[in-house]
């Protein structure tokens, strides 16, 4: 069975390079890419926030083209993954359609590429998911990461992904795919 995992693609609560609170702007090609990799490896639903009346739209409006528009016959795949796609204004906005859903406060995991702070490891949680049922939120965020404030919200903390190299600034699509896979992918046995 496992657990009922959820995204969330947050703009509201970054920071700056500087460390300094900002709302980040839509990148679109977010939605279809997160999309795609959520679709793939079976998460309920994935949502974008942004308090921002016109990034919403927006973000309706690239959806809409892969929804109903000529995007919907070109790339039919894209349409289906964008059916578990949400536009809301805000964290709570997905912890309260979740809760709603399921019955359930989710588990709020929070993601960063910086070190530091407690944090669980991808086994870990691998293991949490296949055996709980609760309903899971990754928080995936903008900018140059999310704010302490946001941070502290979370229930626990994902452990960065590191490369071989000591450059670490992956986009936050490539970051997602690589957590779901290390997450709910299928596990590889006898080695690469």
């Amino acid at each position: 069975m496992g657990a009922d995992l959820n995204i969330v693609l947050l703009h509201d609560g970054m920071v700056d390079k500087h460390q300094h609170p900002i709302t980040a702007s839509l990148t679109l090609i977010d939605l279809p890419d997160i999309a795609r990799s959520a679709r793939t490896y079976g998460v309920s639903t994935f949502s974008v926030a942004h308090s921002s009346a016109a990034m919403r739209k927006l973000t309706r409006t690239i959806k809409a083209h892969w929804d109903e528009g000529y995007g919907s016959t070109y790339n039919p795949n894209r349409k289906e993954a964008l059916d578990i796609a949400r536009i809301v204004a805000s964290l709570d906005d997905v912890i309260a359609e979740i809760d709603q859903r399921t019955g359930q406060l989710p588990m709020l995991v929070a993601t960063s590429a910086r070190d530091g702070g407690k944090r669980v490891k991808f086994s870990e949680l691998r293991e949490q998911l296949k055996s709980d049922t609760r309903p899971y939120l990754l928080m995936l965020g903008t900018g140059w990461g999310m704010s302490e404030e946001l941070l502290q919200r979370a229930d626990m903390f994902l452990e960065p992904i590191h490369g071989p190299t000591d450059f670490n600034h992956l986009s936050v699509r490539s970051a997602c795919a690589i957590m779901l896979d290390r997450l709910v992918g299928r596990e590889i046995t006898g080695g690469i």
